[in-house]
């Protein structure tokens, strides 16, 4: 969030490995009495060791710098991680999965969506493709959701709302109409990961998971995913 008046916050997501933008940000504000630009990092479990030493230093001569961090529980962390995430634990915000937060999907959606390119019209998403998405476990939660935007923003040619037809197979499909063993969930989940990788191509999917075309579309069925 953004207080009125404040400077716009610059974002990193440590897995995209931008190098030295970290320190960079941490000597700008070293050096600036009256502050500047705070900062939203972004998987900081992915973060490099200069990285947390950068971060470290800072908080060490400056612990009220306006620095917000998400952190994926369960994520290994050496000792330097473990302590940056301990200073900045007496003002954490402990944030549910996405799953459990589908109010949150229109939002979101606006929020990555942006400014469409030039010649673009704006994304905007029809009543159906909202509920699939709504539908959708998000193993990933918010950067799964981020992601799956930009795909559908980069594929699509139509006009109008993005449609149900249009996302990804593994949000077009409903969810599983029975209870599954934690076996059949994972099968189900490779599957469903395997269509999204290869643009829904069923070839080439079970070519991947190793198993012939007939052996995926049996399965299909057996997992109601044949409907999409």
């Amino acid at each position: 969030l953004t207080l009125r008046g404040a400077a716009a916050p610059r974002v990193v997501d440590a897995a995209e490995q931008v190098p030295g933008e970290v320190p960079r940000w941490c000597h700008a504000l070293a050096e600036r009495e009256g502050g500047g630009p705070p900062l939203l990092l972004r998987h900081a479990e992915r973060l490099a060791q200069s990285d947390v030493a950068a971060l470290l230093s800072l908080l060490e001569r400056r612990p009220a710098v306006p620095l917000v961090a998400t952190h994926t529980p369960g994520a290994p962390t050496g000792p330097c991680l473990s302590r940056l995430l301990d200073i900045l634990s007496a003002r954490s915000v402990a944030l549910p999965p996405l799953r459990e937060r589908v109010d949150d999907i229109p939002a979101l959606l606006t929020a990555f969506t942006g400014h469409p390119s030039p010649g673009r019209p704006p994304l905007t998403w029809s009543l159906d493709a909202r509920r699939a998405l709504e539908q959708h476990t998000w193993p990933g939660n918010v950067a799964e959701l981020a992601h799956v935007v930009r795909e559908v923003a980069e594929r699509r040619r139509a006009t109008g709302p993005v449609r149900r037809e249009e996302l990804p197979y593994g949000l077009r499909v409903p969810p599983a109409t029975r209870r599954l063993s934690g076996m059949e969930r994972a099968e189900r989940t490779a599957i469903l990961e395997a269509l999204r990788r290869h643009g829904d191509n069923k070839a080439r999917a079970a070519e991947s998971l190793g198993i012939g075309r007939a052996t995926l579309y049996r399965k299909l069925r057996a997992y109601g995913m044949d409907q999409a």
